[in-house]
């Protein structure tokens, strides 16, 4: 049976970016929601002024690095892939769908107009990481 699985390497050079691209989402969420680098002087000020003003750029290489990241580590085959591994990751993209659609109810009773926008913007990365929690506590069972 063919798979669209990505091979296994893929899963490697996944869990290698993943850390450096966290690090530009968590940067870049605190430089659209807060104003705590604004204030700061020295090496951090002329970050902010550097990131501040290729913004977009920024945002779009986080969000472009999150969901490669994400796709190498949760679509890639294991090592050795059987029928128990597709089972599990079937289980695990199922249940991710029902937590995710219930995250989408919640969420759309809870927030109107902008705050809502910012909320789908998140939940853009949802459904892949609950997939991947998910898979990757079954494995460890």
């Amino acid at each position: 049976m063919k798979t669209l699985l990505f091979p296994h390497s893929f899963k490697k050079i996944g869990w290698t970016l993943f850390p450096f691209i966290l690090i530009i989402d968590i940067i870049n969420a605190i430089m659209m929601h807060t104003k705590l680098f604004e204030q700061s002087s020295g090496m951090m000020h002329q970050m902010y002024e550097f990131l501040n003003n290729r913004s977009e750029l920024f945002t779009n290489i986080a969000i472009i690095g999150s969901i490669i990241c994400i796709l190498l580590i949760a679509c890639s085959k294991e090592e050795v892939e059987d029928e128990m591994i597709t089972h599990i990751r079937q289980q695990a993209l199922l249940i991710a769908l029902y937590i995710n659609s219930a995250i989408l109810i919640v969420t759309s009773l809870m927030f109107y107009q902008l705050d809502f926008l910012y909320v789908m913007c998140y939940n853009m990365f949802t459904l892949p990481l609950i997939f991947m929690a998910i898979y990757l506590w079954k494995m460890c069972q």
